[in-house]
């Protein structure tokens, strides 16, 4: 695919109010541990991978409230499903783990730990897979509209397998790594952060439309349901 690097990392700037947006977002992104600033966030990366889709030329902003919420809370749970997996084998093996370190034999301890190490290389691994998975259900809900087209096994298994889209959900994914270095200080990581993530959204919602065989450029708004 063809990569303007300039324009890719200055498109968050395109829109007149952009630092209302990213001030916005950087705020969500340091409360995001909360329920409804979680799911407000969540809300925009939903716009955001729209915006991808439709080859807006500028960032969505933070504006109709009700929707954002509504639209954050559908891809909360969409996301949620698909990280079920990891979430069980983290607590199978970590749990199993535990158990045995705490049996009190030499074994048991040494069984505990490699399962521990193991256990969280594991789920590691399945919450990538998963999530990889699982932005494209959420990328499709953003233009369906409907929860259920969040587990569409056609258009998540067409798409999953696309290069169209594998490969700028990657470059998103080394993105929000590079901008997850700079995370750890107060407010400056987590607007860059905010930044990085709209960025990595406009990747990941061209990418879609693309596996897609969609033209970006007449993408329909989607109606908002549940």
């Amino acid at each position: 695919m063809a990569l303007d690097l300039e324009a890719l990392l200055t498109y968050p700037m395109e829109s007149d109010d952009w630092i209302v947006t990213v001030a916005i977002g950087t705020v969500l992104t340091i409360l995001s541990f909360l329920i409804i600033p979680g799911i407000l966030l969540y809300g925009y990366l939903v716009r955001a991978l729209r915006a991808g889709m439709d080859g807006a030329s500028e960032p969505p902003e933070f504006d109709d409230w009700g929707t954002l919420f509504v639209e954050g809370l559908v891809a909360t749970v969409i996301l949620f499903v698909y990280q079920l997996i990891p979430i069980i084998i983290f607590a199978v093996t970590v749990g199993g783990s535990i158990a045995a370190i705490a049996s009190g034999s030499e074994a048991g301890a040494g069984l505990g730990f490699a399962g521990f190490f193991g256990g969280f290389v594991l789920t590691f691994v399945l919450a990538l897979v998963f999530g990889y998975i699982g932005l494209i259900g959420v990328a499709n809900y953003a233009r369906e509209g409907g929860i259920g087209a969040g587990f569409d096994i056609g258009v998540i298994t067409d798409v999953a397998t696309d290069s169209d889209y594998a490969i700028p959900w990657a470059i998103g994914v080394v993105i929000l790594i590079v901008a997850g270095v700079v995370g750890g200080i107060p407010i400056l990581g987590q607007a860059v952060l905010f930044y990085a993530l709209i960025i990595a959204m406009k990747l990941v919602g061209e990418g879609f439309a693309a596996a897609r065989g969609v033209d970006s450029t007449a993408s329909p708004d989607a109606d908002v349901t549940v």
